[in-house]
């Protein structure tokens, strides 16, 4: 991916690329993807996220969003890009990879030209969010090193710590010095999330000798699971939610906009509803 990184290089507001992964799945990488992706539109940036979560793909599905023409059939029938990036999606545009993104280790050295020149439709946004599938192949190894950043989704759980960590190990052998950021899904508390970050970070010091930060946390809230039902991204389900407010902490992090102050009635009904979720 270095001649992508060139690519980027050439404009004069490059996108920021961040790749969301999980070393397992099940841990709600998706939909962090996709709610980070709507919280940004709210903030004024122009998004698109490139699902290439081959054999789970399911942005569509979250976003209640029809299937389109892919990444693959844009370069095998030399199909501009851009014809194949669905359009406001909830102010979010899609790209889908396609059903075999290790196709891309098949191309010719034509399909490969005709794939870089047509990623010039990323330099249009304003960050470009891509989806990653849970494990690691060589080639969603290629894509996350040509981005800025990783953000790996961790759940407090022992199984997601452990595989979490493998990622990031391999990650790491091919992109050393690749900026890493953790967020931690499902969290029953602040505590919680704090513990399992840093059980993290001591493992990435102590044997890898990698820097790691942590971004926030997203509870485990009843909520998400109506906005799946719903297929509406939860931050536009409920924004006075416990995990809409905690996203938006997520978004200061990244763009460094302050989030809106809660009012007293806000905090009263969001500590409420998690009392009420735990009888």
């Amino acid at each position: 991916m270095d001649q992508a990184r060139r690519l980027r290089a050439k404009t004069e507001t490059p996108p920021t690329t961040i790749a969301f992964a999980s070393g397992k799945g099940g841990v709600g990488k998706t939909n962090v993807c996709v709610n980070t992706a709507i919280g940004l539109v709210e903030l004024g940036k122009r998004v698109l996220i490139v699902d290439l979560d081959i054999g789970m793909a399911n942005v569509h599905i979250l976003l209640n969003a029809s299937r389109s023409r892919t990444m693959m059939d844009s370069v095998k029938a030399r199909i501009p890009l851009a014809a194949s990036v669905q359009k406001g999606v909830h102010g979010v545009d899609i790209l889908h990879g396609g059903s075999g993104l290790d196709e891309l280790v098949q191309f010719s050295h034509a399909d490969m030209q005709f794939f870089m020149r047509e990623l010039e439709v990323l330099t249009e946004y304003d960050y470009v969010l891509f989806d990653m599938g849970a494990g690691a192949t060589d080639t969603s190894l290629q894509f996350i090193e040509g981005c800025d950043e990783m953000f790996l989704i961790l759940t407090p759980e022992p199984t997601s710590l452990m595989d979490g960590y493998a990622y990031t190990k391999l990650v790491h052998r091919q992109s050393p010095d690749l900026p890493l950021g953790v967020i931690v899904n499902r969290a029953q508390s602040g505590e919680e999330a704090l513990q399992c970050f840093e059980r993290m970070e001591v493992a990435c010091e102590q044997f890898l000798k990698k820097s790691i930060r942590f971004l926030g946390y997203l509870p485990d809230d009843a909520t998400v699971r109506r906005a799946v039902i719903a297929q509406v991204p939860f931050y536009h389900l409920d924004r006075k939610s416990d995990i809409s407010w905690r996203l938006e902490r997520i978004l200061t992090t990244l763009t460094g906009t302050p989030p809106k102050p809660r009012h007293f009635m806000d905090r009263l009904m969001g500590n409420l509803k998690r009392q009420w979720n735990r009888v």
